[in-house]
């Protein structure tokens, strides 16, 4: 089998996949933004498939050259507030001479709302994630955020602080920040700008997220543009996000 027929047949089990679980039934709240997290867990019981995509360019005059990241997500309520994921991860470099496609490793992830929605000032959820890659010389990574949101009628405001270091030296610890704000102008269609930064290297990014959610079939969709503020950003991300929850 050559490798657009193995294309073909990956693309066509993954639609299969994502019909049957809209057909069945489901709950759970479609995120709004790409980039940042809001206040949201899975339902207890509940599960959810997530696809990201991601597209970087670092810079636009040589389109050619990008890198693709990949994550496959598979979430679960533990809890009505807790909830777990498992990722599995894959990249492409893409050069105008060659194209290397990879498996980079799998994420275990818990989140964890301290209140309903509402109840506090500011609504608050906790997120742990450790990261093992494909080198098994390597401990992998612990990945820590303080998710902050609040819901104003139409608008939902949401602040993300993170912090990931290295097992094997965790003074290495890099820090970044991730904000939006969102308006809900139909109960299908959302309008957000995300914004994130990386205090060590000095980037900034800031753009559109658009959310879609189908109203028969439960599956949902963002799709989300960032632009590079200045000269230590790359120019161009864009990440599209798919969930179905089943």
């Amino acid at each position: 089998m050559n490798e657009n027929m193995k294309s073909g047949v990956a693309a066509a089990s993954l639609a299969a996949f994502l019909m049957t679980a809209a057909a069945g039934p489901a709950k759970a709240d479609p995120r709004t933004f790409a980039w940042t997290y809001e206040y949201m867990t899975m339902h207890e019981g509940k599960a959810e498939v997530e696809v990201y995509s991601t597209a970087e360019v670092a810079d636009t005059s040589v389109p050619e050259n990008s890198a693709w990241k990949h994550m496959v997500e598979l979430e679960y309520g533990l809890t009505n507030r807790t909830d777990l994921a498992l990722y599995q991860l894959f990249s492409q470099t893409n050069t105008a001479a060659t194209k290397t496609f990879r498996y980079d490793g799998m994420k275990l992830r818990a989140r964890h709302r301290l209140a309903e929605k509402g109840e506090l000032p500011l609504d608050t959820l906790l997120y742990a994630e450790y990261k093992r890659g494909t080198d098994l010389s390597a401990q992998g990574s612990l990945e820590a955020k303080l998710i902050l949101a609040k819901n104003i009628g139409r608008f939902t405001l949401a602040y993300n602080q993170q912090v990931e270091f290295p097992l094997e030296k965790p003074s290495d610890a890099e820090h970044l920040f991730y904000a939006a704000a969102g308006w809900k102008a139909s109960p299908v269609f959302r309008l957000s700008m995300e914004g994130k930064g990386v205090y060590a290297t000095g980037e900034a990014y800031l753009g559109p997220t658009v959310h879609f959610r189908a109203k028969d079939m439960k599956v949902w969709a963002n799709i989300g543009q960032l632009y590079g503020l200045n000269g230590d950003s790359k120019d161009s991300q864009t990440r599209l996000l798919l969930g179905v929850p089943f």
